[in-house]
């Protein structure tokens, strides 16, 4: 069972860091334009691409998994409910497999330990 949690944390935190370079390395030009567009201060797309990227990367290393799979889950819940789910199931998808293995990962894990190495 452990492993199998292991390539889940894994698979959720390359996922993320993926997403948060492009925020970051892209300039924040675009999710400060759809914080804007969906009528938030437009510095949450800064601070959404850095969590994304930072915490992806503290996911895959282990460093405070838990904290980082809430901070997934509120991201996640955020894009479900204000972008993707007027869209369909088939544009929810990956937004929900991302929701729940941030969930998977936030109740599997121990919350007094700082660094899980699996």
């Amino acid at each position: 069972m452990r492993i199998g949690l292991l390539l889940i944390r894994l698979m959720l935190g390359i996922t993320f860091t993926i997403h948060g370079s492009q925020k970051v390395f892209g300039g924040f030009k675009e999710p400060m334009a759809m914080m804007s567009d969906l009528g938030f201060p437009a510095f949450l797309g800064i601070i959404l691409g850095l969590f994304e990227f930072i915490g992806g990367i503290l996911m895959i290393i282990g460093l405070f998994a838990n904290y980082v799979a809430a901070g997934f889950i509120i991201i996640m819940l955020g894009a479900l409910f204000t972008v993707h789910l007027a869209h369909g199931y088939m544009a929810s998808e990956l937004v929900i497999i991302l929701l729940v293995m941030s969930i998977s990962v936030m109740i599997s894990y121990n919350w007094k330990k700082s660094l899980e190495l699996y």
